[in-house]
């Protein structure tokens, strides 16, 4: 990696030089247990039912991980190369079977922390507040505030933190005054907020050391909420398109975490200018296509949940609506841009042969017929677990009948969750409009529709009651599904309602 030096000459950054560090570490997963026999070993996970075959190094190799280790650590126990090691553990690591923890820094890089601001001057300097009072070393960061035509100008709001202002007389948008402080700024890596957010203190320290991997070009921390008043506060605590939750992963266009938030964004400079910076032309959703545009040029992305920021959420009733609805409008655009990023829509047949028992049985006229998709469920339940008993048998793993058919009824409920959510998400109103057609639809459709929302409320655990929440949860997803037909119809496309279908049990 490269820095900017006070006088403007490029000089090797001496955080990036591995003698310097202290080395990244690997660990296994939680979760996971390793089972040692006469051929190697095999790595077993039953949430969800995983059963990976492994040879005697790779089995070595993983026994040495319930303790975090160095790639040099783990090539004494294993006999092979650092390289070769990590290879192996990087992949393992994208399935999260493996953590990595990254090298720690030793020294620290510039960076310009860019902060784009219309309005809000009160905010604005709460936000540049907790900036000052980072956990990393004044002289090694510089924040630029720009003053995207604030009437009054947030110049008298900041006149007595050491801070550079960029004023601008016409509104120009977030992306543009991103870009125009990116130009302006002298850090090798770009750390970006907003001016609703307040950092944490060691927000940077949380994310700098995953940018010295040569491949991550960005990274992204967790945002967080303060402390909820209201129900919609509540709700947007556990809830928001913001927070990507609290697992570590790496971010592509299909993944768990499809997008980083610029909100809580560090780049390398030098990418960011190379890929032209954001798209000025788009008010929502830039952060999506910068995120997809970069690492289409084959740069990589990884979410951090430990680099925080606390973000001051819409809770007023028609603010909050009108963004979710602007979410849903920028899909249409960004799945025309990036067709990788297509949604794909798992159909798990099972739970499909279930929600037809329940609309049968309502219907007088099929009588006990109306049975028949249920003991089709579970004939086709039972066939799969005897397969996945005889797999497991295959290569060595002997599970009672019991344990193997409860980790695989966690993947058929997880399988139903997931259906009911993108149903809810992508179709819920049609639905509802066919519910109160066809009445005897309406159970099975409302079960389809209220079990994501409901197993949602029992994981987040929200500070309000499950009917608050289902009932915001529905009107949050109505207004996303308002904005993506308007989406749909100004770009004359129907591509986000028609996702890849993919069949499953």
């Amino acid at each position: 990696m490269e820095r900017y030096d006070d006088s403007g000459a490029v000089a090797t950054a001496p955080w990036s030089d591995p003698s310097l560090a202290r080395p990244a570490r690997y660990v296994l997963a939680s979760g996971l247990d390793i089972v040692a026999d006469e051929r190697g070993g095999i790595l077993l996970c039953l949430r969800p039912l995983l059963a990976l075959r492994l040879n005697r190094q790779a089995t070595v190799l993983l026994e040495a991980l319930r303790q975090p280790r160095s790639l040099n650590e783990l090539a004494i126990h294993a006999g092979m190369t650092p390289t070769a090691i990590a290879a192996f553990l990087d992949k393992l690591a994208c399935r999260r079977l493996v953590i990595r923890h990254p090298a720690e820094m030793t020294a620290c890089p510039r960076v310009s922390i860019i902060l784009p601001a219309h309005g809000r001057a009160e905010a604005t300097r709460r936000c540049v507040q907790s900036l000052l009072a980072l956990d990393y070393p004044a002289d090694r960061r510089e924040i630029i505030v720009v003053d995207d035509a604030s009437e009054p100008p947030l110049a008298a709001a900041l006149r007595d933190l050491p801070v550079e202002i960029v004023r601008q007389d016409r509104n120009i948008g977030q992306s543009a005054a991103r870009n125009l402080a990116a130009a302006l700024a002298s850090g090798t890596v770009l750390a970006f907020i907003d001016n609703d957010c307040v950092a944490e203190p060691d927000w940077l320290r949380g994310l700098l050391p995953y940018l010295d991997e040569p491949t991550v070009a960005m990274v992204g921390g967790r945002v967080a909420a303060p402390p909820a008043r209201g129900a919609v506060a509540a709700f947007e605590a556990v809830r928001s398109p913001l927070d990507m939750g609290a697992v570590a992963t790496e971010v592509t266009p299909t993944a768990a975490v499809s997008y980083l938030p610029t909100c809580n964004l560090l780049v390398r400079r030098d990418v960011l200018l190379a890929h032209g910076g954001f798209d000025a032309t788009l008010r929502v959703g830039e952060d999506v296509d910068f995120i997809w545009r970069t690492l289409r040029g084959g740069q990589r992305a990884w979410y951090i949940p430990a680099g925080r920021v606390v973000h001051e959420h819409r809770v007023r009733w028609g603010d909050w609506l009108r963004r979710r609805a602007d979410y849903g409008s920028s899909e249409a655009d960004l799945q025309q841009r990036y067709p990788e990023g297509r949604r794909v829509m798992h159909l798990p047949r099972v739970s499909l042969l279930w929600l037809l028992t329940v609309t049968l049985t309502l219907t007088p006229w099929f009588g006990l017929w109306g049975l028949g998709p249920a003991a089709l469920a579970i004939v086709l339940f039972g066939a799969e677990l005897l397969e996945k008993q005889r797999e497991l048998r295959r290569i060595g793993v002997t599970l009672s009948t019991g344990r193997v058919s409860v980790a695989l009824g966690r993947e058929h409920a997880a399988a139903f969750y997931h259906l009911s959510a993108n149903a809810a998400r992508y179709y819920s109103l049609p639905l509802l409009v066919i519910g109160g057609l066809q009445p005897q639809w309406l159970p099975a459709i409302l079960l389809l529709l209220v079990v994501a929302p409901l197993a949602d409320h029992r994981r987040l655990q929200p500070q309000i009651s499950p009917p608050v929440f289902v009932g915001l949860y529905g009107l949050e997803l109505a207004a996303y599904q308002i904005g993506l037909w308007r989406g749909c119809w100004q770009r004359r496309t129907l591509r986000p309602l028609l996702p890849r279908l993919i069949w499953r049990r």
